[in-house]
């Protein structure tokens, strides 16, 4: 840059070294926020079966970190149990707002008549738009359960692996929007007993509870420092391109607009590419894309007596979820769907979106046994897969093996096969047997 290299070199240094600091100051801790609840800055107290009819006996001794609560249980409500209730405020509905954590550290040691025993550990959130102040099951349940033992020590939970309790957002017909795990106003966190205890003793002693957190993110401190070097870099350019206007405006401004020109042309060949080869919602190929290439790819396995399998697939009951959750869940399920599959599929085959809720798996030099593994374990990983709103997703399958035939033929028996998985119960595979298999 003419007449600026010294400027450029000394902002570059100062860059260099303030990036390096607050990088280390990062590493180092500097960015970590905690927040521990203990009986100074909240209020501990019991809650039991006695309010449901029931007749446990609870006692609570609160220390300077923390509480033990000891109970006899007693068979004689629905669902006996004792619990430690920690109000974080004042008033249920001004919490405090825990969103900016992400891990929870909990040291309990829990005796039980059962080894291996879980507690229970509900972080309530009030929002108003499900909760009434009237009403204490009306906040959300954040929960999660695990087996504490006795002096395990600090275990760290990150709060994405809390979960709304289902029977919760039943009973209280919570909308979809506010169904999702909510830490923005939490006012009280109870550590209960396990779900199914028995007439025995139990003690729960809190040691410690601890939130974990970044005043500000490594993904956006990286943002902000890249910005920062960005925005000098520009300042630069910009004093440059004014110290330099006078004689090369003419120049520049043709230049810039056959750079553009090029850009623009460019960037809409491969829009109109990607239109025309790539389903816009899952990213696969479409049907439109293979059309040629599986007559070539079925015409040479003919000729050279080569195996060439494919695999017809289509979710079960699809409508229902776009009935039951809307069509915005039901795109979020095919892409999810599309994804899933893509990470079983081998470099060698061909997975295209064929139509609504249809997919299709071309398997070169691939006989029938061993594509029929292929779709077993699809169909196996998502039917174990974790779906949004507790869905349950399913598919059925239809494989065939290529024959001395057309590939419409050849994608119609596979066809047929998918439709006999369907008539046979959903959530299966089958084969599109020949004579010479039979």
């Amino acid at each position: 840059m003419t007449g600026l290299t010294k400027p450029v070199r000394y902002t570059v240094f100062f860059l260099v070294i303030f990036t390096c600091i607050v990088y280390a100051w990062f590493i180092l801790g500097g960015a970590k926020k905690e927040y521990v609840v203990t009986p100074v800055n909240s209020t501990y107290r019991i809650i039991d079966d006695t309010a449901q009819n029931g007749a446990t006996e609870s006692s609570l001794n609160i220390y300077r970190s923390g509480a033990l609560l000891e109970c006899n249980i007693v068979n004689k409500a629905q669902w006996p149990f004792c619990e430690i209730a920690i109000s974080l405020t004042d008033s249920v509905d001004k919490g405090i707002d825990l969103s900016d954590y992400d891990h929870v550290g909990i040291d309990i040691d829990y005796d039980s008549p059962l080894e291996g025993e879980r507690v229970r550990i509900y972080l309530r959130n009030f929002d108003p738009a499900y909760a009434k102040l009237s009403d204490p099951i009306s906040l959300k349940f954040n929960a999660i359960e695990y087996a504490p033992g006795e002096d395990k020590g600090l275990v760290v939970f990150p709060l994405r692996s809390f979960q709304v309790l289902s029977w919760w957002i039943a009973d209280y017909e919570v909308p979809v929007d506010k169904s999702s795990r909510q830490f923005d106003n939490i006012s009280i966190i109870e550590v209960a007993t396990g779900s199914y205890v028995k007439e025995a003793n139990y003690s729960i002693k809190l040691n410690k509870l601890v939130f974990y957190g970044e005043r500000i993110s490594e993904q956006v401190l990286v943002k902000l420092l890249l910005s920062l070097w960005v925005v000098t870099a520009i300042f630069f350019i910009i004093i440059d391109r004014i110290y330099l206007r006078k004689k090369i405006k003419e120049t520049e401004e043709r230049t810039q607009r056959l750079r553009d020109a090029n850009r623009a042309l460019y960037e809409k060949s491969l829009v109109f590419e990607e239109l025309a080869f790539t389903d816009p919602l899952t990213r696969t190929r479409n049907r439109h894309e293979i059309n040629e290439w599986l007559a070539e790819a079925t015409t040479h396995s003919i000729d050279n007596k080569i195996s060439f399998s494919m695999i017809f697939i289509d979710i079960d009951h699809f409508k229902q979820v776009n009935d039951k959750y809307g069509h915005r869940l039901g795109d979020e399920v095919l892409r999810r769907f599309a994804s899933l599959i893509n990470k079983r599929v081998r470099k060698s085959d061909v997975f295209a979106r064929w139509g609504g809720e249809e997919f299709v798996i071309f398997c070169p030099a691939t006989p029938l046994g061993a594509t029929a593994e292929l779709a077993e374990s699809i169909r196996e990983c998502i039917e174990s897969a974790v779906w949004d709103n507790g869905m349950k997703v399913t598919c059925s399958l239809g494989v065939a093996e290529l024959e001395n035939e057309g590939y419409s033929h050849f994608i119609e028996r596979a066809d047929e096969a998918l439709m006999k998985a369907k008539e046979r119960g959903r959530n299966r595979v089958e084969i599109a047997w020949n004579e010479r298999q039979l």
